[in-house]
């Protein structure tokens, strides 16, 4: 949560200290015979490990009451008495102590994920209206500039050297566009036309647009589509554009002479949609980032395609993980509800 580490280590030190503090009450100062004051105190342990729970969430807590039932079990075995209620008093009073800390830690780490996943979603909105303000400020210069061009082009001769600077240009507008384009889409809410179809076939008209690429790279195209696919219903392009570009991105990442293999088949409730790749894979540090918005390893590129798959996804009730390939390369597979 971003808090500073002085501060924590402060909270940690009252929580062993009042732990440790607490014990030595048990221990040293109060008599047995004054039941009363022990059986006060057990219940005071309950405080660190309440604290525990609310600032360090299910670890913290579980931290704390277990360390205070190992403070607690000797003090329990010293004054055993052949289980009488007594006895029976203080192990519930253990059992208690790590049931509280579990149901605070859960429920405090629940609270954290909430915060963390509101902010994100606020962050999101923000930089989509910033991309949407600048994307259609950019939009509107590249096409003008765009289109002179194409007329510049019109009046040099094929060998011009001129011509092949304009040939530049144009190519270097059209992917500006491009990048616009996907941009725009990022920054809009998804408007879903849904529709009942087979999402088998979606993914065998994926495959026509990017088999030229294949072609291109050498990759061969291995595709596995279950046969008794239930019929569902979603939206035909969107879901197209997501498995094309999952599609394309593991082809980039497969070498020469290498196959992506994409496959869809029934995983309990959920359709299931993988591609996989045979490259070098994706590290750890890297997995939790490749759906954040430009985020990219690569040196083109605006890093929205995976967003952009990862929303339309989410978008369909449905979620994106991301897998190792066996023995090499990695497996982005998308879940989709059955219903």
């Amino acid at each position: 949560m971003g808090e500073p580490l002085e501060k924590r280590e402060i909270k940690i030190a009252f929580i062993v200290i009042l732990a440790v503090g607490i014990s030595l009450l048990h221990y040293y100062f109060i008599d047995q015979a004054r039941y009363y004051f022990h059986a006060f105190y057990g219940e005071v342990y309950f405080l660190p490990i309440i604290l525990a729970g609310f600032w360090f969430g299910l670890r913290g807590g579980l931290l704390a009451s277990f360390g205070i039932t190992a403070c607690y079990a000797p003090f329990v075995y010293l004054h055993w008495q052949g289980f009488s209620p007594d006895d029976f008093d203080r192990l519930l009073s253990m059992v208690l102590y790590n049931s509280l800390a579990t149901v605070i830690g859960i429920l405090k780490d629940r609270e954290i994920l909430t915060h963390e996943r509101l902010l994100k979603e606020e962050r999101l909105v923000a930089m989509g209206k910033s991309l949407a303000a600048v994307a259609h400020d950019i939009k509107t210069p590249l096409v003008v500039i765009g289109g002179f061009a194409r007329q510049l082009r019109t009046k040099f001769n094929t060998n011009d050297p001129d011509r092949k600077k304009a040939d530049i240009i144009i190519r270097e507008m059209d992917r500006l566009e491009k990048m616009i384009h996907t941009m725009l889409d990022f920054s809009r809410p998804l408007a879903l036309q849904f529709s009942t179809g087979s999402l088998n076939e979606t993914v065998k008209n994926s495959l026509v647009i990017v088999a030229e690429m294949a072609q291109k790279k050498g990759v061969i195209i291995e595709c596995l589509l279950f046969p008794d696919l239930p019929v569902v219903s979603f939206d035909a392009m969107r879901m197209e554009q997501m498995i094309v570009n999952i599609a394309l991105n593991a082809l980039q990442a497969s070498p020469e002479g290498e196959k992506v293999t994409i496959r869809t088949f029934m995983e309990g409730q959920n359709i299931v949609i993988d591609v996989a790749d045979c490259g070098c894979g994706i590290s750890l540090d890297h997995r939790s980032q490749v759906f954040v918005p430009f985020f990219t390893t690569k040196k083109e590129g605006t890093g929205l395609g995976l967003a952009i798959v990862k929303k339309i996804a989410e978008a369909h009730k449905g979620s994106l993980e991301i897998l190792n390939n066996s023995p090499r390369g990695t497996i982005f597979r998308t879940l989709l509800p059955r219903q």
